[in-house]
């Protein structure tokens, strides 16, 4: 029997706490300009003259005053600090694609990373008014954008994805995070790591209290310590319980501590299953964009809550965010709502121009590592991944696939890692990931048709994921999990065509979808599915010959771009509510 496992519990930031780090909001209305077609080095910055307003959150090509408008985006604002600062740190939660950032007319970072999450240092502050100027750059020139290509199959839209705020240091010494890992799921041992801004405590006494409860002493070395959580109740997708901690550092001679929200849990592998506090559970879900019709990058809470809705009344349990770091807003609910995810680093179809490239793959270290830190503290993220699809037969490919292994497991994540493969008779990657997972649409991008009948559709199914999985097993003989990472076909919303069921109707798509879980439920090799895609998704719009895309959007959804089901919903709904979470 091969058995990996992994422990972790989850933090994130507990915004309630009174000792917590000041944050500024820095969302709403900010000055704006668009420089149209122009690039971040061609623009005036910081001394841009504005000539409306732009909101933040919200990406500007969706709007229908710049819609599908390329350029830098400049903007503007201030903000008022009631005291002095010591040091103070720009968040951005996602924006696309490069931006450059400004306090008080002194540059304070440049980002190469579109959709993560990422901060900036702005030095101290004095009490008063300051400026904000920040230049957001849409276009796609691979000379200077290396993490997104023109060929990726989904739309870099511009703007600030998930919101901006300011988070003020006070005090030379100010804790500002507390991560916390599991160490023993069964009995509730947690480590507990307090991160610092500024200058940090290596070994110190705090109090610590978790739920509420009464306070004890805890000696910290390294920033660290041990101990068990009291009435500790395991996080899972059936119970999404969470914890919350406060450390708070009373030998200082200011107030100062953080707060967190956790939850206890193990994901592992065990006998080709992935485990969840030790049992078998089978991954049923989808893969899904952060992309609205009107909203485009912005979504708003209420859409991702009624998307993990959506995916709750299938009978799923599982997003693989494809194909980016996913906002910690939606991280937040499914950490509340139990939902299981797949979080990878940018990246699509990346091929040799770019897999041995120093540039690109730096960014790519970079990035991963940045989403690992970001995520590790959510009971919820189970697997860490990045690239999708990328030339997985090359040798600079398993170069880069090594590299990034390595950045994810140093975090201490917990987190099963892989990537989505497509070179699904060739790959020589996956020699290291915990989980073997593979892309495939037999008898749509691949196993031609002859007569089209459902029998034949299903044959040429049936086929290709059988020899998939006895390539993957041949090659790597160590009965680790495959799962199934992308499978489905496109279909319009509304497109009928109950007696021919032409391909591109729901009609299509409800048979070929049926028949494909019907098949993979049925494989004992397979450990799990993420369906491409639960939402259609705008991607490239009057390039790549227009190929395949109807009126520049991916089609591929169980629910159009507003969210409306298709035919091909209650037939999903059928088998993942039939299939066992265990096995």
């Amino acid at each position: 029997m091969m058995r990996r496992s992994v422990f972790v519990a989850s933090a994130v930031l507990w915004a309630g706490a009174a000792c917590a780090m000041e944050s500024i909001d820095l969302n709403g209305l900010w000055d704006f300009r668009l420089a149209k077609d122009a690039s971040l080095e061609e623009v005036a910055m910081p001394d841009f003259k504005p000539d409306g307003k732009m909101v933040v959150p919200g990406c500007w090509d969706a709007m229908s005053h710049w819609y599908n408008q390329r350029g830098t985006g400049c903007y503007r604002r201030s903000f008022t600090l009631a005291g002095d600062a010591v040091n103070a740190f720009l968040v951005v939660d996602g924006v696309g694609l490069r931006s450059r950032y400004w306090v008080d007319g002194r540059e304070i970072g440049f980002s190469k990373l579109p959709w993560s999450k990422f901060q900036f240092e702005t030095g101290p502050l004095k009490a008063g008014r300051h400026e904000i100027v920040c230049a957001v750059d849409s276009i796609v020139d691979n000379s200077k954008v290396k993490l997104f290509w023109n060929f990726y199959d989904f739309y870099p839209f511009g703007g600030f994805h998930h919101g901006v705020r300011l988070d003020v240091q006070r005090f030379v010494v100010e804790p500002r995070r507390v991560v916390v890992r599991t160490r023993d799921f069964k009995t509730g041992l947690v480590e507990l790591e307090v991160q610092f801004a500024g200058e940090g405590l290596s070994d110190f006494t705090a109090a610590v209290s978790f739920d509420g409860g009464a306070a004890r002493q805890v000696a910290f070395k390294g920033g660290r310590a041990q101990m068990t959580v009291p009435n500790f109740r395991l996080w899972s997708p059936a119970a999404p319980n969470l914890h919350a901690v406060t450390v708070s550092l009373p030998s200082l001679d200011h107030a100062a501590g953080a707060s967190a929200r956790f939850g206890v849990r193990q994901v592992g592998t065990a006998n080709g299953r992935i485990t969840l506090n030790g049992e078998p559970v089978y991954l049923k879900g989808v893969n899904r964009h952060e992309s609205h019709y009107e909203f485009g990058a912005t979504t708003p809470v209420q859409l991702m809550y009624e998307d993990i809705q959506n995916l709750k009344d299938l009978g799923g349990n599982f997003i693989r965010g494809s194909h980016y770091a996913q906002c910690e807003a939606f991280l937040n609910l499914c950490d509340e709502l139990g939902v299981m995810v797949w979080e990878e680093s940018l990246g699509w179809g990346n091929k040799a121009k770019q897999l041995e490239d120093p540039e690109f793959c730096d960014l790519q270290e970079e990035e991963t590592r940045l989403m690992v830190r970001n995520s590790i503290n959510h009971p919820c993220v189970i697997i860490s991944a990045f690239l999708n699809e990328p030339d997985s037969n090359l040798r600079s490919c398993l170069t880069l696939v090594d590299r990034l292994i390595g950045v994810i497991r140093a975090e201490d994540t917990g987190h099963l890692v892989t990537f989505a493969c497509h070179r699904n008779d060739k790959d020589i990657c996956h020699t290291n990931t915990d989980i073997i997972a593979y892309n495939t649409y037999p008898c749509w991008y691949s196993h031609e048709l002859k007569t089209g009948t459902a029998e034949e559709m299903r044959s040429n199914i049936r086929q290709c994921h059988t020899d998939i999985v006895k390539y993957f097993r041949e090659r790597y003989q160590d009965g680790r999990p495959i799962i199934v990472s992308e499978t489905g076909v496109k279909a319009d919303y509304g497109v009928r065509d109950p007696r021919g069921k032409a391909q591109y109707t729901e009609d299509f798509q409800e048979e070929y979808e049926r028949i494909m879980l019907e098949e993979i439920f049925a494989n004992r090799e397979i450990a799990g599915i993420a369906i491409w895609q639960f939402t259609d998704a705008k991607t490239y719009t009057r390039t790549q010959g227009l190929r395949n895309r109807s009126y520049g959007v991916n089609t591929g959804g169980l629910y159009d771009l507003y969210r409306r089901p298709k035919l091909v919903v209650e037939s999903i709904r059928k088998l993942f509510q039939e299939k066992s979470e265990r096995e």
